[in-house]
């Protein structure tokens, strides 16, 4: 899966990722969608990402999950993001 990550601007720790080429601006999120998640800076684009992937603070097979199901994935970067 394609994914574009975004970066809260409020808190730095958090993050959204959606299908690569969703515009943001104009999604419809849900109204208990992280109030911190509301204003969002692009952090990475058009990452490549499988189940399998083992990354530092990425759970990609999480990120999946909730992008197939609800279309987009909220997560938390424990460690300093690097990808």
């Amino acid at each position: 899966m394609i994914i574009d990550i975004y970066k809260s601007v409020l808190n730095g720790n958090k993050y959204l990722s959606v299908p690569a080429g969703t515009d943001v601006a104009h999604k419809v999120f849900p109204a208990d969608l992280d109030p911190e998640l509301l204003k969002l800076s692009p952090f990475k684009t058009s990452l490549d990402i499988q189940p399998d992937d083992n990354r530092i603070a990425l759970d990609a097979a999480d990120v999946i999950r909730q992008i197939e199901a609800i279309g987009y994935a909220t997560h938390i970067g424990r460690r300093p993001l690097t990808i």
